[in-house]
């Protein structure tokens, strides 16, 4: 199996020829953690200072004037994610899946989105990457009881609660 070490920003147009081409291990390059890391400061101040920061601690679209309390943070977070856990169409192949998740990891690896490492680390990182990342199929409709949707739950952490 192929190795790329992801430098946040820097995937040449051959480096996701080969994404797409064959299974790779990706290893995030250790420069992405500093930018990762103040970012997630950055937000940690904002709610430590109460200050009100759109799509940190508020309501989004008609709602984005309003703040929500620190007590449901953690909710809204997730009914973000889950709301956008949604698609159509069938499955998509293992290659286009591994395509789109280095191109997910190397986004929010740059440090501009607030999000912890740690959410990071719990997608499906290409090595893993096959149909059911994309496909949660049986687990997901046991856990959510819901119908079955496919193509967005690639990037959807939350269904590892």
């Amino acid at each position: 199996m192929k190795s790329l070490t992801l430098i946040p920003g820097q995937l040449s147009l051959s480096q996701l020829r080969d994404v797409y081409s064959h299974p790779v291990n990706i290893t995030l390059d250790s420069g992405a953690f500093a930018a990762i890391d103040e970012s997630v400061a950055c937000v940690n101040a904002i709610l430590a200072e109460g200050r009100t920061a759109y799509g940190i601690n508020t309501g989004f679209g008609l709602l984005a004037q309003t703040r929500i309390s620190t007590e449901d943070l953690e909710n809204l977070q997730r009914s973000l994610v889950l709301s956008h856990a949604a698609g159509v169409g069938e499955p998509l192949d293992d290659d286009l899946a591994r395509l789109i998740m280095v191109l997910k990891i190397n986004s929010l690896s740059r440090g501009f989105s607030g999000i912890r490492l740690s959410v990071i680390q719990a997608l499906d990182w290409p090595g893993e990457c096959r149909r059911d990342a994309v496909d949660p199929g049986q687990r997901l409709r046991r856990r959510f009881r819901r119908p079955r949707a496919t193509g967005a739950y690639v990037v959807d952490p939350a269904r590892r609660r």
